[in-house]
């Protein structure tokens, strides 16, 4: 079963349609937007193109705990949202997160504000990409908080939504800091096996399992 802290897909894998034409997407937006953001849609263009080719490249096979730690905490508050969004249809009006998971998102932000520098960084490391040149931190931050909202979108069976619930529920006890570092621990205890993409390297003088 599939969810959104063990996931058994690579998160930074992508399709045949993104590898063929990484712009569709937002080519298929309203002119007006097009034209009023060009040189943010330039950046966004750019960073996918740049992405696509990686797919017949190798990307790294961990990602430092530092930088996983900082992923983490920059996807926290988006990936709540875009649950608030996927599961609402799925769940019971008085449920946890058609009530409480927006301003539990807005609480984690604000707990645990991320220095874009280090998720530019932490998102290199997770891509093995430089995007040094490619675009702003602020660019950079939000494709990657869109990027979470799709694979929750893509990937969260709403037949799950109500264990998702009950743990954000139980989440919502913890600081964003606490809640990090517990899927952080997570991630490492699951293996590389079962988190393609997601994996934390060991720490320097620790060799990799047998």
């Amino acid at each position: 079963m599939s969810t959104p802290f063990a996931p058994d897909h690579d998160p930074f894998a992508l399709s045949e349609v993104e590898v063929r034409a990484p712009g569709a997407a937002l080519a298929a937006r309203p002119s007006t937007s097009l034209r009023t953001n060009g040189v943010r849609v330039a950046s966004l263009l750019a960073i996918l193109s740049m992405v696509a080719t990686q797919v017949q490249a190798e990307r790294p096979a961990c990602i430092p705990h530092h930088d996983m730690r900082t992923l983490i905490r920059l996807a926290l508050p988006d990936a709540v949202e875009a649950l608030v969004q996927r599961c609402r249809p799925a769940l019971a009006a008085d449920a946890f997160l058609p009530n409480e998971g927006i301003g539990l998102a807005n609480r984690y932000r604000a707990e645990a504000p991320v220095d874009p520098a280090a998720a530019r960084q932490a998102i290199q490391e997770a891509t093995g990409q430089n995007l040094a040149g490619f675009a702003s931190d602020d660019t950079i931050r939000t494709l990657a908080r869109q990027f979470v909202g799709q694979q929750i979108e893509d990937h969260v069976p709403l037949k799950d939504c109500e264990k998702i619930d009950s743990m954000a529920e139980i989440a919502g006890n913890l600081r964003a800091d606490g809640m990090a570092e517990a899927i952080l621990l997570a991630l490492e205890v699951a293996g590389p096996g079962r988190v393609k993409g997601l994996a934390v390297c060991p720490p320097k003088g620790e060799g990799a399992e047998p």
